[in-house]
């Protein structure tokens, strides 16, 4: 009877899981298995520290973003015409600029996953155009209900398979390469790496509209997402997107630090170099990676191209002020047809491509933080909505921090601290 009255908890507990795993869904990608991955390869565990930094001085713009669409029953989007119309096309221009490159590039890693698994004998071209058209046909033909539990299924697959992954490295007997020399991290090449990690550790803030999105969408179709609810949701689907990430930072330190190995600039290089090297630790263990590594940037595909067009969709018609209903596969359509181009036409350019959009991201991020905690911390904001002083003291925290991060971008970019 316990046992049946603990499974029944724990199957209420996971219906109330939506928007904000959703959110982790897509968080988990690129900056994750890439990014996560290299720092702990490049730099050790020490990395640990920035990325636990990165998620903690983060957390209240990604909550005040659900706290106010669940108090205020409108999307940050709608809050951010009301500051004033600028905000609103501030938030347009960083997705229109940045939208092709994120999904290409999300996109390519997941068609070098599956070329490595499948051993598939096709470009990534038309690798990546599968995974799109896959992408495109959940999104169209499953019904919502049934996608946000396919989401949920993949994320609990890269949670379970990412943990297996992390256990199976700590029996490793990893030989230090004579030629190894320990990085310096305080240096043009690590600050900048740490700057591009930050930047998108545990996603860039702009994803903080995304979830706000989702769950008004939710809440159209009949579904009554209450406070505690959506506390219970975000502050899960956050906690594990941070550990996540910490493991692979200790993955990739486990597996290749101090092995002496150069690994690619490139995503798509990296994760060749990454399945080719896990390969030496059997065939069992290589499809559990690949598992974990697929899941993980399948998902992100899916719900980056799940978000932009609505998101689009939400710019328009707050800026143009009519019903978009129609156009909302035109959008998706938009999105679909510009990954595709990109990718054919400035593949070669990828990695200057995510560069930039990761600075803009990265620059961008301090006027989008501010943002969300004027929204919170508005006259018309209930009080008795909003978060403790301690948070309150983190989110100023976080603001200056990323502030004074952007000058020391500024300043690495044009050569004056090394």
């Amino acid at each position: 009877m316990y046992i049946l009255i603990l499974m029944k908890k724990l199957f209420s507990k996971f219906q109330v899981l939506g928007p904000s795993i959703l959110w982790a869904s897509a968080a988990i990608g690129v900056s994750h298995i890439v990014q996560s991955t290299r720092a702990g390869a490049n730099f050790g565990i020490i990395m640990l520290y920035a990325v636990i930094l990165a998620n903690f001085i983060k957390y209240p713009f990604f909550e005040f973003s659900t706290r106010y669409t669940v108090v205020k029953n409108e999307t940050v989007l709608d809050g951010y015409k009301k500051i004033g119309s600028w905000a609103l096309y501030l938030f347009a221009g960083l997705t229109i600029l940045t939208m092709f490159t994120i999904q290409a590039g999300v996109t390519r890693v997941t068609a070098a996953i599956l070329k490595n698994w499948l051993n598939l004998d096709i470009n990534y071209i038309y690798c990546s155009s599968i995974i799109l058209l896959l992408c495109l046909s959940v999104i169209v033909f499953m019904k919502r209900n049934l996608f946000d539990s396919f989401v949920k299924i993949l994320v609990l697959i890269l949670i379970f398979s990412t943990l297996l992954s992390l256990f199976m490295t700590f029996d490793i007997n990893k030989t230090i390469a004579p030629s190894f020399v320990e990085p310096e991290i305080l240096s043009y090449a690590g600050i900048t790496f740490i700057i591009a990690l930050i930047g998108w550790m545990p996603s860039p803030i702009d994803l903080s509209a995304w979830s706000s999105i989702w769950i008004m969408e939710k809440k159209k179709r009949g579904f009554n997402i209450s406070y505690l609810d959506n506390k219970f949701d975000f502050n899960f689907s956050y906690i594990w997107t941070s550990i996540l990430a910490c493991a692979f930072v200790i993955l990739g330190a486990n597996v290749f630090y101090g092995s002496g190995v150069d690994f690619g600039s490139s995503s798509s290089a990296f994760v060749d170099q990454l399945i080719k090297l896990y390969s030496s630790l059997g065939t069992w263990a290589k499809n559990i990676i690949l598992l974990t590594a697929f899941s993980t940037m399948f998902s992100t595909t899916l719900t980056c191209l799940d978000a932009f067009p609505k998101v689009l969709k939400k710019c328009y018609q707050l800026s143009i002020n009519e019903n978009t209903k129609r156009l909302e596969p035109m959008f998706l359509s938009f999105v679909t047809i510009g990954t595709i181009i990109t990718i054919i036409f400035l593949g070669s350019h990828m990695r200057f491509l995510v560069d930039l959009a990761t600075i803009l991201s990265f620059m961008t991020a301090p006027f989008l933080a501010i943002l969300n905690y004027k929204l919170i911390y508005n006259v018309d904001f209930p009080e008795k909505y909003r978060p403790s002083p301690y948070i309150k003291s983190l989110a100023i925290f976080g603001i200056t921090f990323l502030i004074l991060f952007s000058f020391i971008f500024i300043l690495n970019i044009l050569g004056l601290l090394f």
